[in-house]
């Protein structure tokens, strides 16, 4: 009987230690959804030189992503689509402020299924039909925000309140649009070049902040060492390679 007992605890201390070992590997990334595919693609070409770390994505909008991190959600390294939840998260000294480091652009485009013609004007294109507009909720979504900062420029965004219905986050906005939720939608343009539904897109007038995605190691992270590998992936030429693949602009401006 007490071999068994012995022969059991050897097993679970086994176990344990194997789910240890496999937890010491796993690199915890909070991305913002419109670097999903982009992610996926970077995840199989970083493990390539750093077969030793296992990456694992949390997706949503940055502003979910930034009060998951405040509320003590575990990540080690945070992928931003907006300066503004990352410097929150900086002022509280939740995030290693010598690691930010914008890796990209971005900018919005007005998409649809089908063709704008040629000569066709943004604001015309809007206010000329009363198709459904999908847009990122302004509270809670970068993407929205920029959205309603774009709009409300151009005195566009209270004439189509009415119209608009809202995303949880870019990636849904896209979903809107491409099943047919929604005739229009306002996107960033990285999502409209990886769409193989969306054919029609017009520049969006009136985009006031720069659409700028930082990258910042988690203060409270046990894996910084491994978190600031990716995030030097991800900011250097195999990283940006992939990023524009996929739609995104170069970073043009400072480090924040």
């Amino acid at each position: 009987m007490k071999k068994m007992i012995g022969l059991i605890s050897m097993v679970v201390l086994m176990y344990g230690c194997s789910n240890t070992s496999a937890d010491d590997r796993e690199l915890l990334v909070s991305s913002a959804s419109s670097l999903t595919e982009a992610m996926g693609k970077m995840e199989e070409e970083f493990q390539k030189i750093e077969p030793d770390i296992e990456l694992s994505f949390n997706y949503g909008s940055s502003s979910k992503l930034r009060s998951q991190i405040e509320q003590g959600a575990p990540a080690d390294l945070f992928l931003s689509a907006s300066e503004k939840d990352m410097d929150l998260l900086r002022s509280q000294q939740l995030i290693e402020s010598e690691s930010v480091m914008p890796f990209a652009e971005n900018r919005l485009v007005l998409a649809s299924l089908e063709k704008f013609a040629e000569t066709a004007d943004f604001a015309e294109a809007l206010m000329n039909t009363e198709e459904t507009i999908a847009v990122g909720e302004p509270d809670s979504v970068p993407l929205g925000d920029y959205t309603k900062q774009a709009l409300a420029s151009q005195d566009l965004w209270e004439p189509l309140e009415g119209r608009l219905i809202y995303a949880k986050d870019a990636r849904q906005v896209v979903t809107y649009i491409e099943s047919g939720n929604a005739e229009l939608g306002i996107i960033y343009s990285s999502d409209a070049a990886i769409s193989r539904e969306i054919r029609g897109t017009l520049e969006m007038p009136g985009q006031t902040d720069p659409v700028v995605y930082p990258g910042a190691v988690v203060e409270a992270s046990q894996k910084q060492p491994e978190a600031e590998a990716f995030l030097d992936f991800v900011t250097g030429p195999k990283g940006q390679a992939i990023l524009e693949e996929y739609g995104f602009l170069a970073p043009s401006g400072e480090n924040p």
